[in-house]
């Protein structure tokens, strides 16, 4: 249960732009497998999208989503990923993405794409 109080105009502004850098850095992922690039690329295209209808009162989470995913694709697009890392922040995307479940099961689904996507695509599957 979460009592939130404030202000909270412009969240979701930030999760658009947020996740707009995203998909903007899925480019720098060194890999020669265009085709999971281009689907990673699509999935948060998706994961913006869905986040941006998160209810008023699951704002938080849902930046918690997309800042979580800006995560493990900066982790992905160093020269050397950190395998650790990459696990740890998969992790974290998935976690983050089980607490919209309830009210956003789409999101979830999604998450869990975009961590196997980028496990296929640093090598670590």
């Amino acid at each position: 249960r979460f009592n939130m109080s404030g202000d909270f105009r412009g969240a979701i502004i930030n999760i658009k732009s947020t996740l707009t850098n995203v998909q903007q850095s899925v480019g720098e992922i060194q890999t020669a497998d265009e085709t999971t690039r281009k689907e990673l690329e699509t999935l948060i295209g998706q994961l913006s999208e869905a986040l941006q209808n998160a209810p008023a009162e699951n704002e938080e989470q849902a930046q918690a989503v997309a800042e979580t995913a800006k995560a493990l694709v900066d982790t992905a697009k160093a020269e050397k990923p950190n395998k650790t890392m990459l696990q740890i922040s998969g992790e974290g995307l998935k976690q983050a993405a089980e607490n919209l479940a309830g009210v956003m099961p789409i999101v979830a689904g999604i998450a869990g794409q975009i961590v196997l996507a980028v496990a296929r695509l640093t090598g670590t599957v």
